[in-house]
């Protein structure tokens, strides 16, 4: 009997540590966590110009962490520790999956300073990365959210902190277009400038209307290559039973 008590006590022992445990890592990736937005006039990394590198992404935004990883491998050796950012120009839950925008790379200066050295910015342009100065923010909303970089943090980060952030932006009344997103390795600051918005702009950025455009001219494109690769079957029956006759 009093095997059989401490087994039980050993295995309630065991389930509240490993309960306590997933609580723990939820935490350190914003789940749990109590997010505050609030509007700034310091907001993280954009209180002063910031030299980016970057690349255009028309898709899902999930599919940006493949970006994000490229960069992260070409300043794996760097002795400085990078901070990486993305720039969303649609809201997810009114724009077609297919049409979400974003610019997506590394911060390499600030304040007209490098924080790397010149041969990993040769790196990423001859990877695709184009360069950008993104301008001070003065005014901004600005809400921080814990992470370890892994997809648990992003989880959490769309269902949960998003929404506080919506909620706090429709509750003050503000008016507000791109979210820019910088990434470390133990936050995740999200930020919506209120002033300067449109020198966010990438130079590829297209309107809603441009997209759906070029959109409905690939498809016509499409169709016609493919009524022109059909096969035209209905002639030569024809000739076959004359010659019979």
């Amino acid at each position: 009997f009093e095997s059989r008590t401490m087994f039980e006590l050993a295995f309630i022992a065991v389930l509240l540590a490993a309960a306590v445990y997933i609580y723990l890592t939820l935490r350190k990736n914003g789940f749990f966590v109590t997010i505050e937005p609030s509007v700034t006039t310091t907001p993280k990394n954009l209180d002063k110009p910031l030299t980016v590198y970057y690349k255009y992404h028309l898709g899902p935004y999930q599919n940006v962490m493949q970006i994000i990883g490229q960069a992260k491998q070409l300043l794996a050796s760097s002795p400085t520790s990078a901070t990486y950012f993305g720039i969303y120009y649609d809201n997810p839950e009114v724009t077609d999956v297919h049409f979400l925008q974003s610019a997506v790379g590394v911060v390499f200066g600030s304040d007209g300073k490098d924080l790397h050295e010149e041969k990993y910015a040769k790196d990423l342009v001859e990877n695709g990365f184009e360069k950008l100065v993104l301008p001070k923010v003065e005014r901004a909303v600005q809400a921080v959210q814990p992470s370890t970089g892994g997809f648990a943090s992003f989880l959490a980060l769309i269902w949960f902190t998003y929404s506080t952030i919506r909620k706090y932006i429709s509750d003050n009344k503000l008016e507000v277009t791109y979210a820019v997103e910088f990434y470390s390795d133990k936050d995740i600051h999200v930020i919506f400038p209120l002033d300067n918005a449109n020198e966010f702009l990438v130079k590829d950025y297209q309107t809603i209307d441009q997209l759906e455009s070029e959109a409905a001219k690939k498809r016509f494109d499409s169709s016609e290559e493919d009524s022109e690769s059909e096969p035209e079957g209905t002639e030569e029956p024809e000739q076959e039973e004359e010659s019979e006759k």
